[in-house]
């Protein structure tokens, strides 16, 4: 698989390096492991299965069918599904004993008044100030009380969500965390699970996080990232402990001169300033490569950074190896490799500022069709300047 045109590598190491770094920055608390989108991208059936076996006992996705998959695969902890349940999937929780997340007066409502087999544990989601989903902060004792009080439902926990947790000094910060507070002083009986804080919130917050929460939700930073390089001590001792994961290579495919005054790729966006050797390497937006680093991005060929030129296709890009004659240009030949982006760099951080996004996007949007090589330590062959 290392040999194939386009590759991602995935360090299962890491993954575990990362857990600890995080469940120690986390404690007393323990770790919800958000696995939505296929585990960032990284793959839920590797990933899952490695992170209950490293004491993870506690998970998060985004969809019903999400949280299925999980317990197909085998994880018996507690699963929280984050969007709001449907009348019409109310069994599906009961059957694979789900949480459920309120997220609305009109979904406590029904919840209060299902008829289920089993009863079924939830947590309110209140909005702070994110302003996307969850109840009212003001409508939450009235619910908590009657969800208390409901046989259908058992009332376990309440979150929220922070809004801006990846800017440290954002005024929202100390807003939210204040108003989620005020909520959980005013719940009786007390909910047994509260969870406020994402990897973002500990790395940033970590000395303004409620004392007594139960989890710390944990997407990004179990891949080794924050989802932009942090501008504090606190941050930046959280990053450096961390350990990037994934990797993204590509193979040449093709190698030619572009004349001078010649145009390359859609648009002729590019032009030769001279005689240019490009390679063409065999990865491109349908691999999930964003086109929106088009004129940006740099990749690593034989441990040397040069430019993508022209725009990013579908399924290719080309680079920028300098004249004809240069050292690059005559060491370079098809079936070589270019690093995308891995911990050495370009990194996934550089990826999406090229691009004007986030990482969360980047390591998301990889395509099904980039087969991901899982290994405890870089293979032999891999553990070079750029080339395999």
């Amino acid at each position: 698989m290392p040999n194939a045109a386009v590759h991602a590598t995935i360090r299962t190491d890491c993954i575990r390096h990362n857990v600890r770094v995080l469940h120690e920055r986390a404690r007393p608390a323990g770790l919800m492991a958000v696995l939505k989108a296929d585990a960032y991208g990284h793959g839920v059936r590797t990933v899952a299965p490695l992170l209950q076996e490293a004491g993870v006992q506690a998970f998060a996705v985004a969809r019903l069918h999400e949280a299925i998959t999980l317990r197909q695969l085998g994880i018996d902890g507690l699963i929280l599904v984050l969007a709001p349940p449907t009348p019409d999937e109310l069994p599906a929780y009961t059957a694979h004993r789900l949480h459920a997340s309120v997220t609305s007066v009109p979904v406590a409502r029904m919840l209060t008044t299902a008829p289920l087999d089993r009863t079924l544990p939830v947590h309110v989601n209140v909005d702070t100030g994110m302003h996307r989903l969850g109840l009212n902060d003001a409508d939450v004792p009235t619910w908590w009380t009657r969800l208390r009080r409901a046989s259908s439902v058992e009332a376990a926990g309440v979150y929220t969500h922070l809004a801006t947790a990846d800017t440290p000094d954002h005024p929202l910060n100390t807003t939210q965390l204040k108003r989620f507070a005020e909520v959980v002083r005013t719940l009786r009986p007390a909910p047994t699970t509260v969870h406020v804080a994402n990897t973002d919130a500990l790395a940033h917050l970590p000395t303004r996080l409620p004392a007594d929460a139960q989890y710390v939700r944990v997407g990004l930073g179990m891949y080794g990232l924050t989802s932009r390089p942090a501008p504090d001590a606190a941050t930046n001792n959280i990053r450096n402990a961390l350990r990037p994961v994934l990797s993204l290579r590509a193979r040449v495919i093709h190698t030619h001169t572009v004349p001078q005054g010649e145009t390359v790729s859609y648009g002729a966006r590019w032009t030769a300033p001279r005689a240019t050797q490009v390679a063409t390497l065999s990865i491109g937006y349908g691999d999930g490569y964003p086109r929106a680093a088009s004129g940006h991005a740099h990749v690593r060929l034989h441990d040397t950074l040069r430019p993508m030129v022209g725009r990013v296709c579908m399924d290719l890009c080309m680079v920028d190896l300098g004249s004809p004659t240069s050292t690059l240009a005559q060491n370079t030949s098809v079936g070589d490799h270019a690093v995308l982006f891995d911990a050495a760099g370009p990194t996934l951080h550089d990826v999406a500022r090229w691009s004007d996004t986030i990482p969360y996007e980047i390591a998301c949007q990889l395509a099904p069709r980039v087969p991901r090589h899982y290994c405890d330590a870089p293979a032999t062959s891999m553990a070079d300047n750029g080339t395999i």
